[in-house]
C-alpha cells in the first residue's frame, strides 16, 4: 500500500489541473494573496530598477554575501535569543530549492528512511518519493491536538516537523519541543523544521520555540518571502549547525546556482525590515480580515489561529463550490468540511462573504 502522504501528491495534481482552468471554481486556499503593505516593504526595490541598486553585470552569489548571512544572524539573535552567527546560514533563493538540498543531501549521506511528524508540506512529499526516501510517521494526531500521540524512535535517525502547521496556523506546543529536545539530545538525532511560516504571530510574541532545540542538531528552514507575503521575490535561508554549513552550503549552489541580483537585493531588505519595524502591520491586517470574515456569517465552525494567514474552516455552504484544500491534503483525520481559507486572498475571502446575504449577516453590514 502506498504511503498516505504519497496518495496526497496525487490530490495535489487535481487541484493544480482545475487551478489553471479558465473559469475554474474560486480556489479560497489560495497559495498567492496580496496586503497594503507591499511597496513599503520593498523600499528603493518598489520603484528603483535593480540595475540602478546594483551591478547586474556580475553573477549574484547569495553564500558568499556575508554581510546578508551576518544580518540574517542578528535577526535570528534578536528574535529567538540564540547565538547564531553567519556560520548557521544558508541563504537560498526559496524555499523549494532548500528543500531540494536537503533532500538530495539525505540520499547522497545514504539515508533512505526518515521519521516525521504529520503533516508536511506536499513538496517535501514529492522529493522524498523522486529520491527514494521512505517517510514513516511517528504519530496519527497533528501536534496541535489534544489527543496528539507522539512515538519518538529509539534510534538515531532524521525527525522532519512542521511549524506553524501552516494550513490551520497552529503552533507545536512548547511540551512538544521540550519533548524533542530531550530525544535528539539522547539519541544524537538531526531535526529538520520547515519554518516557512515562523515569524508572523499572532500574539506578538517573536521567539521561535523551535529556536530552542540544540543547535548543532538542528535544521531550521525560514522564508521572508512568507512573513512579508510577498510571493514574487524567491528568498529562504536556512539555519544549520556550523559542521553542516559548507557541505549543504556546496551542495546548495551547485544544484542550484546563483540568484538573480533582485532576489539578493529583496533578501537584504526583508532582513533589514524585521531588523526594523518588522511585519507587525500585516499580521494586523490579516486579523482585520479574519475578524471581517468571521463576523459575516460565512463560517460555521473554525480553528483557533495563532499565526500566518491561512485559516482552517468550515463554510456555511458546502465547501464543494469552492476550490479548495479539505482535511486530506494535510493527513488530517476528521474535521468534515473544513477547509484551508488563504485570509490574504481578496478575492477568496469575498467569495466565501458572498454566500451570506446582507439581511442574514450578523455582523449587521448590509453592502
Amino acid at each position: 500500500m502506498r504511503p498516505r502522504l504519497f496518495r496526497m501528491l496525487e490530490w495535489h495534481e487535481r487541484i493544480e489541473a482545475e487551478r489553471q482552468q479558465p473559469g475554474a471554481r474560486v480556489f479560497v486556499s489560495d497559495y498567492n494573496g496580496g496586503h497594503p503593505f507591499v511597496e513599503e516593504y520593498l523600499g528603493d526595490l518598489a520603484d528603483t530598477a535593480p540595475h540602478r541598486l546594483a551591478d547586474i553585470t556580475r553573477y549574484s552569489g547569495l553564500d558568499e554575501d556575508t554581510t546578508l548571512r551576518s544580518k540574517i544572524a542578528a535577526m535570528h539573535e534578536r528574535y529567538d535569543g540564540v547565538p547564531y552567527t553567519m556560520r548557521n546560514v544558508i541563504p537560498g533563493g526559496g524555499s523549494s530549492s532548500l528543500l531540494g538540498t536537503f533532500t538530495t543531501w539525505l540520499a547522497l549521506t545514504g539515508r533512505r528512511r526518515v521519521h516525521y511528524v504529520p503533516p508536511v508540506y506536499y513538496k517535501l512529499a514529492y522529493l522524498f518519493q523522486r529520491m527514494g526516501i521512505e517517510p514513516v510517521p511517528i504519530a496519527h494526531r497533528h501536534a496541535f491536538e489534544p489527543d496528539f500521540d507522539l512515538r519518538l524512535p529509539d534510534e538515531r535517525t532524521v525527525l522532519v516537523l512542521t511549524d506553524p502547521v501552516w494550513y490551520a496556523g497552529r503552533r507545536v506546543p512548547r511540551e512538544v519541543w521540550r519533548t524533542i529536545a530531550a530525544w535528539q539530545r539522547a539519541t544524537g538525532s538531526l531535526v529538520f523544521v520547515d519554518g516557512t511560516f515562523q515569524y508572523m504571530p499572532w500574539n506578538g510574541e517573536p521567539a521561535e520555540a523551535s529556536a530552542r532545540l540544540p543547535v548543532e542538531q538542528t535544521l531550521r528552514m525560514i522564508c521572508p518571502t512568507k512573513y512579508l507575503s510577498i510571493h514574487g521575490y524567491r528568498c529562504a535561508h536556512l539555519l544549520t549547525p556550523q559542521h553542516l554549513r559548507e557541505e549543504l552550503a556546496e551542495l546548495h549552489v551547485n544544484l542550484h546556482g546563483d540568484v538573480a541580483v533582485s532576489d539578493r537585493l529583496f533578501a537584504h531588505r526583508a532582513t533589514d525590515l524585521m531588523l526594523g519595524k518588522g511585519n507587525g502591520a500585516l499580521v494586523q491586517h490579516i486579523r482585520d480580515n479574519h475578524t471581517a470574515l468571521s463576523a459575516s456569517g460565512a463560517l460555521t465552525a473554525q480553528m483557533p489561529i495563532e499565526a500566518g494567514f491561512f485559516l482552517f474552516a468550515r463554510t456555511r455552504v458546502p465547501h464543494r463550490r469552492f476550490l479548495a484544500l479539505d482535511a486530506k491534503f494535510f493527513e488530517l483525520d476528521g474535521y468534515r468540511g473544513y477547509i484551508r481559507i488563504n485570509l490574504l486572498n481578496t478575492r477568496g475571502v469575498e467569495a466565501l462573504m458572498a454566500t451570506v446575504a446582507p439581511a442574514e449577516r450578523p455582523d449587521g453590514i448590509s453592502g
